[in-house]
């Protein structure tokens, strides 16, 4: 790809250009959860419910991985830019291993910590025990 890019194209075909992958991630994923909720609510309101208190985690868990993501990709890309190779390779090796582990203890909180997210808002142990399944 030609180095200057990013330095000569016009401003706003850059910024759509750049934007439209994320803007269809984010148009295929709100179109997940409205086919989600729509086959879950025939299911029954304690299914609709469960699945309504389990988005705000499922949401916050995915938050925190593009947090990171961009965060990792921003110092690969610094070091790239500063012609500095073996320093973005070690950054894209721990930033994997990184994500690994930070799935695991979201994972791991997650199962721990949603009997009781769940209680707080519910009384009816079918709602929790569903919300749990959902996670």
């Amino acid at each position: 790809m030609d180095q200057t890019f990013m330095k000569e194209k016009n401003i706003l075909p850059l910024v759509l250009s750049m934007s439209l992958p994320m803007v269809i991630s984010m148009a295929v994923n709100s179109l997940y959860n409205i086919v989600d909720s729509y086959f879950v609510a025939k299911l029954s309101e304690e299914a609709m419910t469960a699945l309504a208190l389990v988005y705000p985690i499922q949401n916050l868990v995915t938050s925190i991985g593009v947090g990171f993501g961009i965060g990792v990709n921003a110092l690969i890309s610094f070091y790239l830019g500063a012609k500095e190779k073996n320093n973005a390779h070690k950054a894209t090796t721990i930033g994997m291993g990184l994500s690994v582990i930070h799935g695991i203890v979201l994972t791991i909180l997650c199962l721990l910590g949603m009997p009781g997210f769940l209680r707080m808002f519910s009384s009816n142990e079918y709602t929790i025990s569903l919300g749990i399944t959902v996670l």
